[in-house]
C-alpha cells in the first residue's frame, strides 16, 4: 500500500494544545509530533516563546520543532502589527503585556496565510476554551466565525480525526485513553500526570 501524503493545510497549534499532548505516545510515536506528520504545521515565534517559559511541560524536542516551523511574515513588524490592529483587535483579542500574545500572534498568522494566498484554510488547534466557546462570545470563535478562514479544534478533535484517517493503527481504546488523558488535563485535573505509553 502506498504510503498516504501529508495534507497542505495548514495547522496552527496553540501552546496549551501542544503541552496537553506532550508525553502522550500512541502508535509508537508521541501525540504531538503526529500534527508534523499528517499537516503543514506553522505557529507565531510567541508560541515558541511560551513554549520556552514553560519548558518544564514540554516534551523533548519540541521547542526545537516549533522553532523550525515558525511563520515568516513578510516584513515582519509592520504586517504582523497591521494584522493586529486591522483584524484581531476587532475582537477584543488584544495584547496585554505578553499575555494572549500567543493566541494574537497565531490569528494573525491565520490571517496572513489566508491573504497572501499560500493556503486557503486553516485549523487552529487551541484547547483554550473561554475564547472559542461561542456562548460565552469567545474571542477566537468571533475571528473566525466572522471570517471564515478556517476551522477551530482542539487537541481532542486531533486525537478523533487520527482515529478516523488511521483506525488500522489508531484503534478505538488507544483514542479513549489519549481522549480520558487530554480532557483531564484541559480541566485542570491532571496538569502533571504521567500517561501509560500505547502500543495495542
Amino acid at each position: 500500500m502506498p504510503k498516504q501524503q501529508k495534507s497542505t493545510l495548514l495547522c496552527i497549534p496553540d501552546t496549551n494544545s501542544l503541552i496537553h499532548m506532550r508525553d502522550i505516545d500512541v502508535a509508537n510515536k508521541k501525540l504531538w509530533l503526529w500534527l508534523w506528520e499528517e499537516f503543514d504545521v506553522r505557529l507565531s515565534e510567541a508560541i515558541c516563546n511560551e513554549l520556552h517559559d514553560h519548558s518544564e511541560l514540554t516534551d523533548q524536542g519540541m521547542e526545537n520543532k516549533c522553532k523550525n516551523s515558525v511563520w515568516n511574515f513578510s516584513k515582519p513588524r509592520s504586517r504582523l502589527k497591521m494584522l493586529e490592529q486591522v483584524f484581531v483587535e476587532q475582537f477584543n483579542l488584544k495584547l496585554n503585556g505578553r499575555k494572549n500574545q500567543g493566541e494574537c500572534h497565531n490569528c494573525c498568522v491565520a490571517l496572513d496565510a489566508i491573504l497572501s494566498g499560500t493556503h486557503r484554510q486553516v485549523i487552529f488547534l487551541t484547547n483554550e476554551l473561554k475564547t472559542t466557546d461561542p456562548k460565552r462570545d469567545g474571542s477566537l470563535f468571533r475571528v473566525f466565525n466572522n471570517f471564515r478562514i478556517g476551522e477551530i479544534w482542539s487537541s481532542l478533535d486531533f486525537v478523533l480525526y487520527l482515529f478516523a484517517r488511521h483506525r488500522n493503527r489508531f484503534h478505538f481504546q488507544i483514542a479513549k485513553d489519549a481522549l480520558k488523558d487530554i480532557n483531564g488535563r484541559i480541566g485542570g485535573k491532571t496538569k502533571n500526570d504521567v500517561p501509560a505509553e500505547r502500543y495495542y
